[in-house]
């Protein structure tokens, strides 16, 4: 009896434990699902939102990037655009060409005693075009328009294939000058400094340049080394050869902060050059003065600027120009042989020239609204010193002047030369392509020929003042 009690207590419990819900208890359960997968949907509108306005936000950035590029292409795969130049290219990018230029202006004020007038002047336009063949053929052509004449500048084809070792034939400008090498309208000061009329400007020849060094795999030194080695023609000056001696020349850059700061560095130069007889080969000019010869009698004197034989050269040269600091120098050192000439050119006992010449600027950019921009004023200084002289002449021909004799001696007794040269002034940027220049421009001349000053007799140059204003507007 017992045993059947406990055995109906067990079963009563067991229908209790496992009795079905109330209809009360199952509503309450399913609106507990009900909010739970509310809750699960709005979690994924939420992501579903971000992701939507993040896909759009791209999707715009990208169009209007797009939109703004300056190239457009056509249905034949044709692209043309602005990009530092006018360009046309093919599709795959194999033909391309690109032009682009300059126009440089001036006005010159000058003292009342000096002999050049004021005036304006378009000094020249430039166009260069610049046509990449299969991308590792590039052909440059820089024709030069100028108030006077119209020549070929630059004309030359190189190969590209080869990062160490790129040869290229035709004319350009010599690798020998820091300052010449610049582009006219990214000089420091809006001219030259007086030394540079006489070393080699650009000429035709051979060379072959690189980053690094030939058969060296090393990207450190790709990065932080170029060369330079060519041979040309023996002027000097863009000139056909009258011998058969030729100029050899050699350039050497060290990039310390590498190539993405690839206007900082230190450079090295060397020339040799073996010619007959050039006239004025060892002239100084004032560009300040519109190439005045201040070194090199006029055409109605013995001239005792020309030179026969060697010259021999050495160039050293730094540049800094970073964000909105320009620093620059730079110091050569030229030395030209005076053969005795049979034909009467050089006189027997003419002694060697030796010309030294070095300068050195600064400049800083103060930008101006927005960066973008690129609208600017630059406060600039410059010096330069010129010195030239032979090596036995004492010039105490100059002192006493006979009819055929020039204030700076004779071709056998030079009295030398030497020019400081300062340069105060500024620029102001309108834009990346147009800025507008002013220099006033010191010279101190040891002394003075040609009538340059009103100091006619030679003792003494004096200082001349040249006030220049110049516009660029390139593209």
């Amino acid at each position: 009896m017992r045993t059947w009690m406990i055995s109906l207590l067990i079963l009563a419990l067991a229908s209790v434990a496992f009795a079905e819900p109330t209809a009360e208890e199952r509503v309450n359960a399913l609106q507990q699902k009900i909010l739970e997968q509310q809750q699960v949907l709005q979690n994924l509108e939420q992501q579903l939102q971000s992701r939507e306005d993040s896909t759009r936000t791209y999707t715009e950035e990208l169009v209007k990037e797009y939109l703004h590029q300056p190239w457009a292409e056509d249905s034949q795969g044709v692209t043309a655009g602005y990009n530092k130049g006018f360009f046309i290219q093919s599709g795959d990018g194999d033909y391309k060409l690109l032009v682009n230029g300059y126009i440089r202006g001036h006005l010159f004020i000058y003292e009342a005693n000096t002999v050049t007038d004021n005036s304006f002047r378009t000094t020249e336009a430039r166009l260069d075009f610049h046509m990449y063949l299969l991308n590792d053929w590039h052909i440059r052509v820089r024709p030069d328009f100028t108030d006077t004449s119209t020549t070929l500048r630059e004309a030359y084809i190189e190969y590209l294939g080869y990062e160490c070792l790129k040869p290229r034939i035709g004319g350009w400008i010599t690798p020998f000058s820091l300052e010449y090498e610049t582009n006219p309208p990214d000089l420091l000061a809006i001219g030259y400094s007086p030394y540079l009329s006489s070393v080699p400007h650009r000429e035709v020849g051979f060379g072959v340049y690189g980053n690094g060094l030939p058969f060296i795999n090393s990207e450190s030194l790709v990065d932080h080394f170029s060369y330079f080695l060519g041979v040309f023609n023996g002027q000097g000056l863009d000139r056909a050869d009258a011998d058969d001696g030729k100029m050899f020349m050699a350039n050497a850059k060290f990039y310390p902060l590498g190539r993405k700061d690839a206007q900082v560095y230190l450079q090295a130069s060397f020339m040799y050059n073996d010619q007959e007889f050039r006239e004025d080969g060892a002239a100084i000019r004032l560009w300040g003065l519109r190439n005045r010869k201040v070194f090199g009698n006029p055409a109605t004197f013995e001239d005792n600027d020309d030179i026969s034989g060697h010259i021999t050269g050495y160039s050293v040269a730094g540049r800094y120009w970073k964000d909105n600091f320009r620093f620059e120098a730079e110091a050569i050192w030229m030395h030209y042989e005076r053969r005795f000439e049979p034909d009467g050119s050089l006189s027997e006992g003419v002694s060697d020239f030796n010309m030294f010449g070095v300068s050195a600027g600064a400049s800083y950019f103060i930008a101006i609204g927005k960066p973008e921009s690129n609208m600017g004023f630059e406060p600039l200084a410059k010096f330069s010193y010129t010195d030239i002289d032979d090596e036995h002449g004492n010039g105490t021909a100059s002192v006493d002047r006979g009819p055929s004799v020039g204030p700076l001696g004779t071709a056998g007794d030079v009295l030398g030369q030497n020019v400081w040269e300062i340069v105060v002034g500024a620029k102001f940027h309108v834009n990346k392509h147009v800025h507008f220049d002013f220099n006033w421009v010191m010279y101190d001349l040891a002394e003075t020929s040609d009538g340059l000053t009103n100091n006619a007799t030679g003792e003494g140059g004096g200082l001349i003042h040249a006030f220049l204003f110049q516009w660029v507007a390139q593209w």
